[in-house]
């Protein structure tokens, strides 16, 4: 091709290796910190490992008998700037349309919670978090209360059946099933004081060294 025919390479400059977008690297393939790199750094590791750049010089120079034209290599320059802006432009999108739906939830819980900053709203998080802690404990809780529950019921028939079996005489029965039907601790002490031949403190003092905490 003649020098009035030059060669535009603009056009023929491609991305490739987007995966290495935030992995710089110097001219000897050092890694550089993203943070850290300067703009000739960014841009020469963009142009060089980012895109075909060297590699559209290099067809010129073969097609050219080994020159490229300065005005070829701007050209290509500029092909690789516009892919490496159309890049980040298409990150920056992503960034913004992530930043723009967190932002639309936060606004969303702000509203919901009645508040007006995000202090606040942490502030109220922070209250549920702990709520719900001590609405588990208080499942866990029940959950063992139910078991103790199952238990004792289990247990209360077991007695029963035991009296029945050992024939028993049905006025002790009868005293067992009129405990074993009382429904608080109150109940209970006034139920045994009359039952048995006690004083109705001997009966306190009794539960007491079953029930480690008692309110009566």
């Amino acid at each position: 091709m003649s020098h009035d025919q030059p060669i535009d390479p603009r056009n023929k400059v491609q991305l490739q290796n987007a995966e290495q977008f935030y992995a710089i690297t110097d001219e000897q393939g050092k890694p550089i910190a993203y943070e850290q790199a300067d703009g000739r750094q960014l841009f020469n590791h963009y142009r060089h490992n980012m895109t075909n750049y060297d590699q559209v010089l290099d067809e010129l120079r073969q097609e050219q008998a080994g020159r490229v034209y300065g005005y070829q290599q701007k050209q290509a320059t500029a092909g690789a700037a516009e892919q490496i802006l159309e890049k980040y432009r298409d990150e920056h999108i992503e960034v913004i349309r992530d930043s723009q739906k967190k932002g639309q939830m936060l606004k969303g819980l702000m509203q919901k919670a009645g508040v007006g900053t995000v202090a606040a709203l942490a502030s109220v998080l922070d209250s549920c978090s702990e709520k719900l802690k001590n609405l588990a404990q208080l499942e866990n809780s029940q959950r063992a209360l139910q078991n103790w529950n199952d238990t004792y019921r289990v247990q209360r028939e077991l007695v029963k059946q035991v009296l029945d079996e050992a024939k028993v005489e049905t006025e002790v029965r009868k005293k067992v099933n009129a405990i074993y039907s009382t429904r608080s601790v109150g109940k209970a002490i006034d139920t045994g004081s009359s039952l048995l031949d006690w004083e109705k403190s001997e009966i306190i003092k009794l539960v007491k060294t079953v029930v480690r905490y008692i309110k009566l």
